[in-house]
This record gives C-alpha cells, structure tokens and sequence, in this order.
C-alpha cells in the first residue's frame, strides 16, 4: 500500500496493489481540493497478469458533482464507459486516470524488464472529466529514475518508483508520504 501527497492543491491519495486469481487489483480513493470544491474519488482497477488494463470502477465527488463511471474493455478491443463505446479508443493498451498516479503502475510494470516503451492509453481527463486517448512514452534511465513524456499535453517529467512500481516522486504533482 502506498499513500501519496498531492502537490499541486492540498490532497491525498491511498492505493494498494494485489494479485488475486491471475489479475492485477489497483484499488484506491483519492481526495483533493478541487478548483469546483471538494473532492473524493474511490477506484479499482484491475489488469491482467501481463499488466494490459481491462476494467476501472470510479465512485464518488467533485465539487457537488456525482462521479460513477465503469470503464471496460469490449470483446473487438474498443473501451465502453457506462457501456457506451468511447470514440477513438481501439487499441488503447492502457487507462490513465488523470487524478491519480496510481495508473503510471500499469505501464511501469509491463515496461520494467524492457526498460521502457510506447504506450496508448484511454486517458480520464480531470480537466473535463472525459475520456480521450493519451499517447506515453516511459524509458528507464541510467540512475534507476523513469522518463514519462506525453505528446498530446506535450508533458515530461522524471519519476522515482519503487520496487512495486508506484511512483514515489512526480515533481510538481504527488509525492510518497512516509
């Protein structure tokens, strides 16, 4: 289990990681001052054991807004929320829930004993609280540490993990509490 401090507005985010019946469990809740008020999400998501995500289950908050929202992969590959197919979304190998690094594990431990990779994933938007693909690129650099990039928000930035996969540092937004 790993409980990081938001570094951009005042919150936290507990989340804790097990192997049950062949499958990766995520399972977390975040809360945060967010700029509409208050906030709290709950989430799970589960992987498979080569780390492809296939589902994500989110309840909660945002500012007096109701947040309920499962998220699954179909039988062609596309992804469904709330069973409704989200548009663009064929091959998108991962999830990336905008509101937590808890979702960079998904892509660290599939790439890990690659030292690193190319990854589309079905990005949650807590900008809009939409879904729209999210390009990734992670390398593992020389001193253990991670290089993230993003083309579409043309972000990047360096993250520490820890043996588990979680990220301990992302500087400027989240940081492992002691």
């Amino acid at each position: 289990m790993i409980l990081w401090r938001r570094l951009d507005m005042p919150g936290h985010d507990a989340c804790a990681l097990h192997l049950d019946a062949g499958q990766w469990h995520l399972q977390g809740a975040a809360v945060w001052g967010d700029r509409r008020g208050p906030a709290r999400i709950g989430y799970d998501i589960i992987c498979d054991q080569d780390w492809v995500a296939r589902s994500a289950r989110l309840q909660g908050n945002v500012g007096g807004r109701a947040i309920s929202l499962s998220i699954r992969r179909g039988a062609g590959g596309e992804w469904r929320a709330n069973g409704d197919e989200v548009p663009d979304s064929h091959r998108l190998m991962d999830l990336d829930l905008g509101f937590t690094p808890a979702t960079n594990t998904i892509p660290l431990n599939r790439f890990g004993p690659h030292g690193g990779g190319d990854s589309a994933a079905l990005w949650l938007d807590d900008g809009d609280w939409t879904l729209k693909p999210l390009h990734q690129g992670y390398r593992l650099a020389p001193d253990g540490s991670w290089c993230y990039r993003s083309a579409e928000t043309d972000f990047q930035t360096t993250l520490t993990v820890n043996r588990h996969g979680f990220v301990t540092d992302y500087p400027g937004l989240w940081m492992q509490e002691d």
